[in-house]
């Protein structure tokens, strides 16, 4: 039975479709209303993070390994760390407190992502030591909170890609993007988690930001700042958000020198002046190269030993599952799909199939940038459908180099992780855009067909909505 709050919510959503629809076909250019829905959608994505943290506590990805490498710089104050030294706290808290973790010197730490979400938890505190030597005091709830002001930060900057950039009299538009970019509900379920994927939104929406004003051709200071701390940032943060960035600005940058027949006005003085930002970066990773051969050290590196022994990363010849080239293709895709349509971490919230009716709608953002090569589809996006294709593009090259590591992984160690789709929420502003222009792009003269059209939108914002808390409610409530 559908709970009483699982009912209010999904009424209170329904109005705002309702009414966003009555103020559309009435033409009111209502800022106000815009405003409030970008503050409902926040409010409502921070919501469900909240509530997850709550009722499923501790489950994020990776979290305790997130955790102790905060605490391990926290302890030694390393810059860059030295990953051989980082090891973890064990997954439970110990049975006469649920706060204190024993830090297991003997376990090394599998996360060797760049510090840069770490350097700035380490501003949360949460860490205090007890009686007993190598027992720690951990406030979790702490360090979640904390984290969830960057992910905020992310979240703001995504609404506002949507709300500074999409027709202001169009609010139907505005109720779609918002939706779109929050749907995934492992977003969500991360926005209140220990997880370097929240400061990852901030990196690759500061880059989308700065593309789009590129495209724009607003190529000042501010622009190019905007790109440089994005791909820095994300070279700081993860390679995988850092390989969006780069690609989504090489594809920009080479499409807009071809169609202008132009290199220097891409390449004013203004882009030179923040030339520096990306030394930042390149100290790093040279840093690191010099140190362990690899620009991204890894267990198997840092720990043959405990690589082989741990039956996540390695399963042994015999105890592989077999599988052809084809059907672990199929098998990828499928738990791609289940971890972007619905929650798999320590705890799953997902659906049965890909193919749900609650599953489909944000499986969809993947498939409805295609669209935007329609010619008529494209000219809707004006400026924009450079970076939206741009972006879509780097998504999907390096979809296939994950597939590519991941299927060489599974051959040689009998892994069968490395589908995880979060690596994609970076980019949500790519998806949420390609959405509304697709829907804006289709043109009707009729005007009860264009009303039919701003009702098939709303349906499809309320299909997104639908898919996340909504579905965790009815059926994990």
């Amino acid at each position: 039975m559908i709970s009483l709050i699982t009912k209010l919510l999904i009424l209170f959503f329904i109005l705002i479709c309702v009414l966003t629809f009555f103020l559309t076909v009435r033409n009111k250019n209502n800022h106000g209303f815009i405003l409030f829905i970008y503050t409902l959608i926040f409010a409502y994505t921070v919501g469900q993070g909240i509530y997850y943290a709550n009722n499923y506590p501790g489950t994020s990805p990776d979290e305790t390994a997130h955790i102790s490498y905060i605490y391990y710089l926290d302890t030694y104050g390393d810059i860059i760390p030295h990953f051989e030294n980082m090891h973890l706290f064990n997954a439970a808290p110990m049975k006469w407190s649920d706060e204190n973790y024993i830090y297991i010197e003997t376990s090394y730490n599998y996360l060797c992502h760049p510090p840069l979400y770490y350097q700035i938890m380490r501003l949360a505190g949460g860490f205090s030591s007890t009686d007993t030597e190598y027992v720690i005091h951990i406030d979790k709830l702490q360090l979640r909170y904390f984290s969830m002001i960057i992910g905020c930060i992310g979240l703001l900057i995504l609404l506002y890609i949507g709300f500074s950039r999409i027709d202001k009299s169009q609010l139907w538009l505005h109720l779609l993007y918002a939706t779109a970019v929050t749907s995934v509900p492992l977003l969500s379920f991360e926005l209140c988690a220990v997880t370097n994927d929240v400061l990852a939104i901030v990196t690759g929406s500061l880059c989308i930001l700065g593309l789009i004003r590129f495209c724009e051709g607003k190529r000042g200071y501010l622009t190019y700042t905007l790109i440089a701390m994005g791909i820095t940032a994300s070279l700081l943060t993860k390679m995988t958000t850092a390989m969006l960035c780069v690609i989504m600005s090489l594809i920009v940058l080479l499409i807009t020198i071809i169609k202008e027949h132009n290199v220097l006005a891409s390449f004013k003085k203004e882009f030179w002046l923040t030339t520096p930002i990306y030394l930042i970066a390149l100290g790093y990773y040279g840093i690191i190269y010099a140190r362990y051969g690899v620009l991204q050290p890894s267990l198997e590196l840092i720990s043959s030993t405990e690589y082989l022994q741990s039956t996540t990363f390695y399963t042994a010849p015999e105890y592989r599952t077999a599988m052809t080239m084809g059907q672990y293709i199929g098998y990828y895709f499928t738990q791609f799909f289940k971890s972007w349509s619905g929650i798999v971490a320590d705890v799953i919230l997902a659906k049965v199939s890909i193919w749900d009716k609650f599953a489909l709608a944000s499986e969809a953002l993947w498939f409805i940038p295609m669209l935007l090569f329609i010619p008529a589809i494209k000219k809707s996006a004006d400026k924009l459908a450079l970076p939206i294709i741009s972006g879509w593009i780097a998504c999907i090259i390096t979809l296939i180099i994950q597939i590519k590591s991941a299927y060489g992984t599974f051959l040689t160690r009998g892994y069968l992780g490395g589908f995880n789709s979060r690596y994609y929420f970076p980019l949500m502003a790519i998806f949420g855009l390609a959405v509304v222009f697709v829907f804006r792009g289709i043109r009707f003269k009729n005007n009860i067909a264009s009303k039919c059209l701003i009702i098939i939108a709303l349906l499809f914002s309320f299909a997104l909505f639908m898919g996340g808390l909504p579905f965790c409610l009815i059926y994990f409530g």
